[in-house]
């Protein structure tokens, strides 16, 4: 739940679609509560070449027999048919769309563009800074995390806020929605 409070508490969400996939993030995982009251791991199988290219190229690596098991636990632990998210040939697709259905149940408003839609360059700490810059943000709001890698003097006139997730029982605020 901390990734939609930190949208809902930004005028303009920019998706970083455009920097390297990193395998062991959450481009193409992430965590669910089964029946049973256990955390398990959804993963969407991707090309072995995903962590040589941007976000935005990695193709799905679709194995029917994967799926069909994958659609299965998220309809028998979250109650819901996830087919339509899963329709995609491309991982940025499918993050968008659940992203995006979610953003919906949760009534969040939040504009969200690319990164990959504005003339931008840099790494890291002066890809943010300059990603701000060219939106005309006068904040940068970071994770929590950002407190341990982020250069802080690469962002000149932008306030730096690092943001703390209010996490109750984030999965029962996930099965409301549903």
């Amino acid at each position: 739940m901390g990734f939609f409070q930190k949208v809902a508490s930004a005028d303009l969400f920019i998706i970083l679609d455009n920097v390297k996939f990193n395998k062991q993030y959450f481009q193409n995982r992430n965590k669910i509560l089964t029946l049973e009251g256990k955390e398990e791991w959804i993963t969407v199988q991707v090309e072995g070449s995903a962590p040589k290219k941007n976000i935005n190229e990695v193709r799905v690596n679709w194995d029917e027999k994967w799926k069909r098991r994958l659609l299965e636990k998220i309809k028998r632990n979250l109650g819901f048919d996830a087919s339509e998210f899963y329709s995609h040939e491309k991982l940025i697709d499918i993050n968008m769309a659940s992203i995006q259905w979610a953003m919906s149940k949760l009534d969040i408003k939040t504009r969200m563009i690319f990164a990959s839609s504005l003339e931008v360059k840099g790494e890291k700490s002066k890809l943010s800074a300059n990603l701000c810059k060219e939106v005309g943000a006068t904040e940068y709001i970071s994770g929590p995390s950002g407190k341990e890698y982020l250069d802080l003097s690469c962002f000149d006139n932008i306030n730096v806020t690092f943001f703390e997730p209010k996490v109750e029982n984030h999965y029962s605020c996930l099965y409301n929605l549903l």
